[in-house]
């Protein structure tokens, strides 16, 4: 798995993530600019996807994902640019989640201080099923996140999010 050597990112490019995670990207960019939009932002996930599994399922997932962890937040996720190769504080979030998800288990782990609900760890893993990405990537390193992902404003430690 690669790592980010730096510790002060002003930005985390996308060249560090997975084929899988830079579809999920993708995805979550098409979500944000459907939902601004007032667009379906079901079949607008679905037409940028590419992998093993349904389109329309992996969307259904996505949305739903989406949809929990704004709901959970009580705000807006926020995406980068389209065209950007660089990743948002949110985008690099959700790459955390999906990675904590995969060993987290619907309950409270010390790598997620506040906890992760089971219905957003569930979202989470029904993404992973359908981008194709195996259980064991993203196993966590067994360092604990000092504060949720979602509120940082540093990327100091985000080479514990990704890979």
């Amino acid at each position: 798995m690669r790592t980010i050597r730096s510790s002060v990112l002003a930005e985390v490019a996308m060249a560090w993530c997975s084929f899988q995670q830079i579809i999920f990207v993708k995805m979550f960019r098409r979500w944000v600019a459907a939902r601004d939009a007032g667009l379906d932002r079901r079949v607008a996930v679905a037409e940028v996807y590419r992998g093993p599994g349904n389109a329309m399922m992996a969307a259904v997932a996505a949305d739903s994902l989406f949809d929990m962890v704004e709901a959970r937040l009580g705000r807006a996720l926020k995406c980068g640019c389209c065209c950007s190769a660089s990743l948002g504080a949110d985008e690099t979030a959700l790459l955390g989640l999906l990675q904590y998800s995969a060993s987290a288990g619907g309950v409270t782990t010390d790598a997620i201080p506040h906890g992760l609900s089971g219905a957003i760890c569930w979202a989470a893993m029904a993404v992973r099923r359908e981008l194709g990405i195996p259980r064991s990537e993203g196993a966590t390193t067994g360092q604990p996140v000092a504060r949720c992902p979602f509120a940082r404003h540093d990327r100091g430690t985000v080479s514990r999010l990704l890979h």
